[in-house]
């Protein structure tokens, strides 16, 4: 699974949890959410522009791999 949909996925749950808890919490679960959307959209700006870079060509044919 790509770290971009796991992220989501985190918080998506962040976000089911926030409904039906303490008003405290639900602050506390928001921003859980907001901060794993974040980190969805910063990898998905880095996928973005190493694909515009074809940096997934030079990585394969130097033997690397990349997570």
């Amino acid at each position: 699974m790509h770290d971009s949909r796991r992220y989501r996925d985190n918080a998506a749950a962040c976000l089911l949890a926030a409904q039906d808890c303490q008003p405290y919490y639900r602050k506390l679960h928001l921003s859980m959410t907001t901060s794993w959307l974040s980190l969805a959209r910063h990898d998905e700006a880095i996928d973005n522009l190493l694909a515009s870079w074809d940096m997934d060509e030079a990585i394969k044919t130097n033997g690397l791999v990349v997570a």
